[in-house]
Order: C-alpha cells, then sequence, then structure tokens
C-alpha cells in the first residue's frame, strides 16, 4: 500500500539523494513549470488511459509499474517518459482496467507544477516559506535526517489541504546546502515541527517530491 492511501503520512518512499536534488540548480519556485496539473481533467477522479492519451498523445503515456517505495511496485503509466522536465508518474485504482488515478507523482528532476486551489504553483525546488504562503498558515512538517525526513504531515486546516480539483496533496521537503548545521541537528529524527520554527526555517528547506492522491 502506497503512503497517499494510508492515513498515517509518515510511510514515504525513500528518500531522495540530495545530491539530486541539488542538481536542480536551485529552481525558481513557481517558475519554469509546463502546464500546471490539478486533479481534473485526465486526472481527475474517474478518469483513465485513454483520457490521458486524449490530453498528451499515445507517444506520451507509456504502461509500466511504479515505483511506490520499499520496493513496492503497482500498475501504472509514465507521461512523457522521454522529457525529465515534464515527467509525471501516476498508478491505478483499477491497474486491470487502466483507470481511477490512485496516486500521481512529481518527482525529482520534473519541473511539472501543481496547481494549489487558489492558483499557486508548488514544484519541485518550491521554498518551505513560499508552500507556508500558498497554504496560508504554518504547517506541520517532521524533522530531517531519517527515513521519512521533511515530510508536511498536517497543513491546520489550510489551503493546502487540497489540491486544485479537491485531490490530497502531499510534499516532502529536503533541507539545503548552507543550511545552519546547528539547527539542522535540532530539528532532525522523528519528531514533528511547525513550519514556522526559527531552525526549521534557517534549514530552509525546498520541495523534493509531490504527491497527489484519490482515496479509492
Amino acid at each position: 500500500m502506497s503512503l497517499a492511501n494510508r492515513p498515517n503520512t509518515r510511510r514515504w518512499l525513500r528518500p531522495a539523494p540530495l545530491a539530486a536534488v541539488l542538481a536542480l540548480g536551485a529552481l525558481p519556485a513557481f517558475a519554469q513549470a509546463p502546464s500546471p496539473i490539478a486533479c481534473s481533467g485526465p486526472f481527475a477522479r474517474n478518469a483513465d488511459e485513454a483520457a490521458l492519451i486524449r490530453a498528451f498523445g499515445a507517444a506520451n503515456v507509456r504502461r509500466t509499474r511504479i515505483e511506490v517505495g520499499e520496493g513496492e511496485k503497482q500498475p501504472g503509466a509514465i507521461l512523457f517518459p522521454n522529457d525529465r522536465k515534464r515527467r509525471i508518474e501516476l498508478t491505478w485504482h483499477d491497474g486491470a482496467k487502466r483507470r481511477r488515478p490512485a496516486t500521481i507523482y512529481i518527482r525529482e528532476g520534473s519541473q511539472q507544477a501543481v496547481l494549489a486551489p487558489d492558483g499557486a504553483r508548488i514544484a519541485i525546488g518550491t521554498t518551505l516559506a513560499e508552500v507556508e504562503k500558498a497554504n496560508g498558515r504554518p504547517f506541520t512538517i517532521l524533522g530531517f535526517g531519517w527515513d521519512y525526513a521533511g515530510t508536511a504531515t498536517d497543513w491546520r486546516g489550510g489551503k493546502l489541504t487540497k489540491a486544485g480539483g479537491g485531490c490530497r496533496l502531499l510534499v516532502r521537503f529536503h533541507d539545503t546546502p548552507g543550511a545552519n548545521g546547528a539547527a539542522l541537528e535540532r530539528v532532525s529524527g522523528d519528531r514533528e515541527f511547525a513550519s514556522s520554527d526559527a531552525d526549521i526555517r534557517a534549514v530552509k528547506p525546498v520541495i523534493g517530491e509531490i504527491l497527489l492522491s484519490w482515496a479509492d
């Protein structure tokens, strides 16, 4: 079972290597993202593979099994498999008939953006401060330096409780180079912090992974 289908958001995919995140070259937040997506149209609750093909073209929809963490794979599709900047991955609730999206993944290297309910863009490289602004209030984030580091576990009733289109939005942050070492040590481990915590801010987190999910 994937993280997106569990009530406990502490289960996440394997942490992405920090070096790979750094290779993005400090992607400007809310910029560079091609055609921001929402949980509507080809990603709506009742969408299917045919909807993806109509929206993106058959050449840009590859059937495959998607890595969802801890070595587990589920039936799904890769969109734009030959264009890393536009790449999106998704799994199906009904893998046999390839319909009803379960989880939509935007992983490191992709410049795809997610559309928040108020029109804000959330993308790989978006800073914690910008996410907090889009949410309209502080949120809860797990500490760094362990398997589920940087997971935003609770939007605290903010605007990001749902993504555009009504599905659930999950993000995971990475600490950045040059972060205050003492502060990073104080906010490491399996503990929860407010995004407004001074030490969390000193670590200068940026988004390293985004998930959109529909409940079964």
